[in-house]
């Protein structure tokens, strides 16, 4: 299942410039809906603002409505490559349900040197997850033998003896 990535701008977009309008795909005003993939994933092209400069980091937070910390988070800094190209692609993951709402708040920011915030933007999001959401997959408890837990019981009681004197 593929979808159609989603772009971010820092920009606040000028409804008097049509283009501008025409081009932009979201603006801070918009409510974003992001459906995941069927790998629990949703894929957003991050347009770089021309203040970007190589070994910045940019970086995208999710917070629930209601909740203090970012349910998701993603960050990576800025190589020559993603400024030549000016935009680069981040990846939210493990994308599920959490919550009985789907309301979410998606702020972007971009840091620069000793972690200076130099550009930020913040967007209404509605996240649908894929199917039933991502599940953290369950491992099976190792059991361990009779022998190896009577072994263990006699070195803790050993121990506990020996600390006595």
């Amino acid at each position: 299942m593929s979808n159609p990535l989603v772009r971010l701008n820092f920009a606040l977009q000028s409804f008097e410039d049509l283009l501008s309008a025409a081009m932009s795909h979201t603006t801070e005003y918009d409510t974003l809906h992001l459906l995941a993939n069927d790998r629990h994933e949703i894929s957003l092209l991050c347009v770089l603002p021309e203040d970007a400069h190589e070994g910045d980091i940019i970086s995208l937070s999710v917070t629930h409505l209601v909740a203090r910390d970012a349910r998701y988070y993603v960050e990576r800094p800025l190589t020559l490559a993603d400024i030549e190209k000016g935009e680069v692609q981040l990846v939210l993951v493990e994308i599920g349900f959490h919550d009985d709402s789907n309301e979410y708040v998606l702020q972007l920011m971009l840091h620069g040197l000793h972690a200076t915030l130099k550009d930020s933007a913040e967007f209404d999001v509605l996240i649908t997850p894929y199917e039933s959401g991502f599940v953290i997959p369950v491992i099976a408890a190792k059991k361990t033998t009779k022998s190896h837990d009577f072994r263990q019981y006699l070195a803790s009681f050993s121990s506990s003896f020996l600390s006595l004197f």
